[in-house]
């Protein structure tokens, strides 16, 4: 009788203990949940896509002054072909943030469904996880090309400064004004911003 007495005291102690784990998990899960939600609504938001469109314009300025004048720098050859290079890979970066953010947008509410429910994983957490992977992992190689060809593009602009005139269109010294001037703004722009950030 003893043994049955404690064997039932032993199983209520271990019961307890199961439903107080329990509560911690759920306490800890929904703690989790509210920086999972403020995840999903980030990634999820329009105003991620107006960025996106707005920060858009300037790669596809580059790709078209670049491409417009490409003929209108004999004095460094390169710098119109700096800002065409440029461009296509910042527009490329910007497509592919785009993707991210469709692809949460479509699978994310499946994806923090399926996170939620511990017993039942699911592929779509899997394939969310690598396609973003991915695409982050190609945007980061993406991103360390653009800041060695900035590099790049800075020392070509730095090394006509004192030189480039904008008058003599037929003088091995002239760069077009327009070209010149949006590349070394754009330059700076990015310098100070990478410096800051």
């Amino acid at each position: 009788m003893n043994n049955t007495t404690e064997t039932n005291i032993n199983l209520l102690h271990v019961s307890k203990v199961e439903e107080d784990g329990q509560h911690f998990r759920d306490e800890n899960f929904k703690g989790s949940n509210t920086e999972k939600d403020l995840f999903r609504d980030i990634c999820q938001s329009p105003s991620i896509f107006i960025f996106l469109i707005v920060i858009a314009i300037i790669p596809i300025l580059q790709i078209f002054i670049g491409w417009r004048y490409s003929d209108a720098c004999p004095i460094n050859k390169s710098i119109p072909y700096y800002l065409i290079v440029a461009g296509i890979i910042s527009l490329l970066l910007v497509i592919l943030i785009s993707i991210t953010q469709l692809i949460s947008r479509i699978f994310g509410s499946k994806m923090f469904e399926d996170a939620n429910d511990i017993t039942n994983p699911n592929r779509t957490t899997m394939l969310f996880g690598c396609g973003i992977c991915s695409i982050m992992c190609i945007n980061l190689s993406l991103f360390v090309f653009l800041l060695g060809w900035s590099f790049a593009g800075l020392v070509w602009i730095i090394e006509v400064w004192h030189r480039v005139q904008y008058h003599r269109i037929d003088s091995d010294d002239y760069c077009n004004p327009l070209l010149y001037q949006f590349t070394f703004s754009l330059l700076l722009l990015t310098a100070t911003f990478k410096i800051l950030f």
